[in-house]
């Protein structure tokens, strides 16, 4: 760790690679209204697990009165990432950024390696960003996903023979498609009238009937194609019955949003690189995606590459993104075709509750538009839950290597579904999807965790489905 204790000259114990700016450090005044909206703050009550007081570490590297030492990195570490403090920050203190650019320094410089965290990076480098493994690895589970496995996996031996982390990532994955089952061409039989797709060597292109009213480039996410692909689907084919051309450059990657969080900057900017290059120049009106923690990310582009050679192309790439609401919302989706009913009473509406995942709200400011969105939806009575746009706990992989902590965010969202009694919530990340629907199943709650987009196509069915 001697290179980890070497002050930099005029940064502190920063070095000069992506170090925070003194005065992003410097724009905090201390005025606590962070504090409450903090969700490990709110359970420890300690100043050094809150955004205040984080900042004040980070800014005490800076300025060389302390140095990397366990217990700051563990105060740190403990940040969920949620952001809900810069919604809460009279001062504009950019805490998402100082968090990650200093995360990136210690990953490079101050880190013990543990099995567990060697284990994490061959997965963020090696696993996520490559499509072709995302796939192989999602068919090996596929494969797992039977009744003799899935009940070794729930039975005491599994707890005693297998970490932790694994029984519960286990317990989160949904069920699993066939890869023939998940890729796009899937949509061709099941696109509105007159529209058509074109299958071209560097992407998918779907036409609309008629002239189209935006064109939109899609985001598919690594996460979403290969856990959730039905949801990529019905997000194209929502764009393409708005009157959007939608095309889905074959060149795309991984976000690189998990990195990040990781402190592995180097790698995020890589990914960030090869996105930019992918959908610039593209002339679209937008590019859209349906995962809220992929669209932070890419709309952080512009910052993460902003003394990069591509930094001008990667400001107007970033400029661009729109979630998939926002996009809907925008280009406007003609009358719904059913209206939406009760399971449990026909006669009823049906009641949804909407959870903000955080990167929608605090980091994308995106809120208004999936409403918007539900509201107009026939048959559906919309209630928020209580203190919606609390952190659920998940926050990429937290759940997995803080769990107790995490379990402490998820029992209040639980507690909140429990409050209002919904049949559905709508929860648009994968990540609070699959955290919160293992907390609502071990609790007991008859209640499904969907994605806006499923609430949609149920509006709009297809063709084949009359």
């Amino acid at each position: 760790m001697s290179d980890a204790k070497r002050p930099a000259t005029s940064l502190g114990w920063f070095d000069a690679e992506d170090a925070p700016a003194r005065a992003d450090l410097r724009s905090c005044i201390h005025c606590g209204l962070c504090l409450a909206a903090c969700p490990t703050y709110r359970t420890l009550r300690l100043e050094p697990g809150s955004p205040r007081g984080r900042v004040y570490l980070m800014r005490g590297l800076s300025e060389s009165r302390i140095e990397p030492s366990h217990p700051l990195l563990e105060h740190l570490d403990q940040c969920l990432g949620c952001r809900a403090c810069e919604t809460a920050c009279p001062a504009g203190v950019p805490y998402g950024r100082l968090l990650e650019v200093s995360r990136g320094q210690f990953e490079r410089r101050a880190r013990e390696r543990s099995h567990a965290r060697r284990l994490g990076q061959w997965a963020l480098t090696r696993l996520v960003p490559d499509r072709a493994a995302m796939h192989r690895a999602a068919d090996l589970m596929r494969l797992m996903q039977n009744p003799a496995f899935e009940a070794f996996m729930r039975s005491r031996a599994a707890r005693a023979l297998l970490p932790d982390f694994a029984v519960r990532g286990w317990r989160m994955i949904p069920p699993l498609l066939p890869r023939r089952e998940r890729a796009l061409e899937r949509l061709a039989t099941a696109l509105p009238p007159g529209a058509r797709m074109e299958a071209r060597a560097d992407a998918l292109v779907f036409h609309p009937a008629g002239v189209a009213k935006a064109r939109t480039a899609f985001f598919t996410s690594c996460v979403m194609e290969v856990m959730f692909p039905r949801i990529d689907q019905q997000a194209v084919r929502l764009l393409v019955l708005a009157g959007c051309e939608v095309t889905v450059p074959r060149g795309q990657c991984c976000c690189g949003a998990l990195q990040a969080h990781a402190g592995m900057r180097r790698l995020a900017k890589d990914l960030a690189r090869a996105n930019v290059r992918a959908f610039d120049p593209g002339n679209y009106d937008f590019v859209v995606n349906d995962s809220a923690g992929c669209g932070a990310a890419l709309r952080g582009s512009g910052e993460l590459l902003r003394d990069d050679p591509l930094a001008g192309p990667a400001a107007r790439f970033a400029a661009r993104v729109r979630d998939i609401a926002e996009a809907l919302d925008q280009v406007g989706l003609p009358a719904p075709v059913v209206a939406l009913r009760s399971a449990r009473d026909p006669d009823r509406p049906l009641r949804v509750g909407y959870h903000d995942p955080c990167h929608l709200a605090h980091a994308q400011r995106v809120r208004v538009e999936p409403r918007a969105l539900l509201r107009r939806l026939p048959g559906v009575e919309l209630v928020d839950l209580p203190n919606s746009d609390w952190c659920c706990g998940s926050a990429g992989v937290y759940d997995l290597t803080h769990p107790a902590m995490s379990d402490a965010q998820l029992a209040q969202k639980v507690d909140a579904i429990a409050a209002i009694a919904p049949e559905v919530v709508v929860a648009s990340n994968p990540g609070c999807a699959m955290h919160m629907a293992r907390g609502a199943a071990e609790r007991g709650l008859d209640v499904r965790i969907v994605h806006l987009v499923e609430l949609l196509a149920r509006a709009y069915p297809p063709p084949a489905c009359g």
